[in-house]
């Protein structure tokens, strides 16, 4: 099974989780009330995932490894994008992921919602509140130059929620906003073994 970040998991209990460090008590309770896990962006040994555990409270978060083959069911960003489940739900973040969906099929981009906006999709759990943002991630293509990107930008803008958009390629991650600011010449990447800085040139 291919896990990639973002990547939603349900999983039957928090005894599937295996943690180096002492497991938080809000842990196991988050799971029983939402038993899904989200993949990190970390390298793991063979046969593990690395995950996080969302808590109730912002500050609620938790690393830990989880067994492949305790893994029920996945549920990418795109699968969320594709079921659009946000059309059954009245808070008004879910009716702004409408017109998200709107300038995504607009660009014809590979995209689904994460964080707490994708979770609260995949696990029926409130997870987002009137101060939420939107977060999402946009598969790179060829055409992902900076004058394309500062034009989905622009057009995100125009919502009145804060969108923030990573764009999620073989290497890594980068964030939309930084690479739309044609000033840079140097962009910071996320991979599964760090940090680093990318010249934009060459993404």
């Amino acid at each position: 099974m291919e896990l990639n970040p973002h990547d939603l998991l349900e999983i039957n209990s928090a005894g599937d989780l295996i943690s180096y460090t002492p497991m938080p008590d809000w842990v196991e309770a988050s799971i029983a009330k939402a038993p899904f896990v989200v993949v990190r962006r970390y390298r793991a040994e063979k046969g593990l995932a690395a995950v996080g555990v969302r808590g109730s409270e912002r500050s609620e978060r938790f690393a830990a490894f989880l067994p492949v083959d305790s893994i029920i069911s996945r549920i990418t960003p795109e699968q969320l994008a594709q079921e659009k489940g946000w059309r059954g739900h009245s808070k008004n973040i879910f009716h702004c992921l409408e017109q998200v969906s709107s300038v995504m099929d607009c660009f014809s981009l590979e995209w689904g919602p994460a964080g707490g906006v994708g979770f609260e999709l995949a696990s029926g759990k409130e997870t987002v509140t009137e101060k939420s943002d939107i977060d999402i991630v946009i598969r790179y293509s060829k055409k992902f130059t900076t004058s394309f990107a500062k034009e989905i930008e622009k057009q995100l803008n125009r919502q009145p929620i804060r969108i923030d958009v990573q764009v999620e390629t073989t290497e890594g991650v980068f964030s939309l906003s930084e690479y739309a600011s044609v000033e840079l010449k140097t962009i910071l990447m996320r991979t599964i073994d760090g940090p680093f800085l990318k010249e934009v040139h060459s993404i």
